[in-house]
């Protein structure tokens, strides 16, 4: 299934109608602590609707996704050069992984597998759809963090495992990340193209099951301290 193929060049089609338009003060920051965080942000469905909903009852407030065999996904516009503001960070918390012991996943290859409690795409535009690139950060079971890999669905999509195994269940966990030197690990060159959206999904279509992760504190395209 290529659902998230579909959403990383869906989303980067969106990007471009406004992508020349709008400018955006740097860095951006989503707190997710009021009721309408999600003001500006874009959802696309591909298989049943992800439940993503602001939790404010908190004093910090986060986002919480779940999903039950679905595959959606929230985006939100942006517009920088990583080459001028290369810096990323967020919080997120895994509550459940998707079972990729089912049979229905167990018995099939890579692709069936290709689902995540947490994902965060960085996504690179481009009027040629050959040209789109994505950096996707997942946070997995069982891969070694720092893994650099192609996604299933397509080479211009680079999997960098942020985080991994289950030590650190129902914590939350700080990334930070280095957008540049990430993309040049994964692709071998510096990116020509800026920095268009970044995207967020928690997906279980693929293994038939279940998955939930929150997130926040998103902080994106500031420059080394």
């Amino acid at each position: 299934m290529k659902n998230k193929l579909f959403f990383i060049l869906t989303l980067a089609f969106l990007i471009l109608i406004v992508y020349c338009v709008y400018a955006y003060d740097l860095p951006k920051w989503f707190p997710f602590n009021e009721k309408n965080a999600l003001r500006g942000w874009q959802e696309k469905i591909f298989k049943d609707r992800v439940l993503y909903v602001v939790e404010t009852k908190y004093q910090d407030g986060y986002l919480r996704a779940q999903s039950d065999k679905a595959c959606s996904g929230l985006l939100y516009k942006l517009n920088f050069s990583p080459l001028k503001h290369p810096m990323m960070s967020w919080q997120w918390k895994v509550t459940k992984f998707p079972d990729k012991s089912q049979s229905a996943a167990s018995q099939s290859g890579w692709l069936e597998k290709d689902d995540y409690a947490a994902r965060v795409y960085v996504i690179f535009p481009s009027w040629n759809i050959f040209h789109i690139k994505s950096l996707e950060y997942i946070w997995d079971e069982s891969l070694p963090e720092e893994t650099v890999i192609s996604s299933p669905n397509t080479s211009n999509i680079k999997i960098i495992v942020a985080q991994s195994g289950k030590d650190k269940v129902n914590d939350w966990v700080f990334e930070e990340r280095d957008i540049l030197q990430d993309y040049k690990k994964a692709f071998g060159k510096t990116p020509t193209q800026k920095v268009g959206a970044i995207a967020l999904m928690t997906d279980a279509d693929n293994t038939l099951s279940t998955a939930e992760a929150l997130y926040k504190e998103i902080k994106v395209g500031y420059s080394y301290e």
